[in-house]
């Protein structure tokens, strides 16, 4: 393939709106800085720069204050912030994605949120996975501070082994943590929410949140395994 064919096929993908089945966005944390990844967690799928990760185009990551978004690097499979000292959980907002859809009362626009970490029982994003108590398995899915039932949530573990869940009536979803490593969790909410004009108009909005967090003990499951 030529290089001007290349260039033509990845503009195209990037351009290309992100399908109702598309990747999330997740974090993990390094030490004093934290890595945001777009792909698949249960694939250990991470796109790279100047591919589809370039579609992640404008996101915040940011801890206390959603108002004072971190200074970000982008690297070759992910984008990169260093820390403030203090901890603490660590969240991400890309909410400038184009909105997908061929017809207008279809127009969708996707909103992808992430959280790293599970020390705050508090939520600060439209929707999130908040934990009942700090470093605790049962979670809260919140919608915009107010619990979602009956909503599914799936879940990553560490050997790549996944499982679909429901919060009940009070939002609640509670997991296990046999195995030491990452567990990455998901959340998916569509719903009627009109907004934007021209090009960014759409008539629905898809929310994708994730949460991430590590356990110290439990089974072991080398890495890249």
């Amino acid at each position: 393939m030529t290089k001007t064919r290349l260039a033509i096929l990845m503009a195209t993908l990037l351009a290309a709106p992100l399908p109702a089945g598309a990747h999330q966005v997740w974090l993990e944390r390094d030490g004093s800085a934290v890595r945001a990844y777009f792909g698949e967690p249960a694939e250990d799928t991470r796109e790279r720069s100047g591919g589809l990760l370039d579609r992640i185009a404008s996101p915040r990551i940011f801890t206390e204050d959603p108002s004072k978004a971190l200074p970000l690097r982008r690297e070759a499979d992910h984008i990169q912030a260093s820390l403030p000292p203090g901890g603490g959980d660590v969240r991400l907002v890309e909410d400038g994605l184009a909105p997908y859809g061929r017809s207008p009362e279809q127009r969708t626009r996707p909103v992808m949120l992430a959280r790293e970490g599970r020390t705050q029982t508090r939520g600060m994003m439209e929707l999130e996975l908040v934990p009942v108590a700090p470093g605790g398995n049962s979670f809260t899915l919140l919608l915009r501070g107010q619990p979602l039932a009956r909503a599914e949530v799936t879940v990553v573990a560490p050997p790549r082994w996944e499982r679909r869940l429901h919060t009940d009536a009070e939002g609640r979803v509670a997991i296990t943590t046999p195995w030491a490593g990452r567990y990455v969790m998901e959340a998916v909410h569509t719903e009627d929410r009109a907004g934007g004009s021209g090009d960014a108009a759409h008539a629905k909005q898809r929310l994708v949140s994730t949460l991430s967090f590590t356990v110290a003990e439990g089974l072991p499951w080398p890495a890249g395994r």
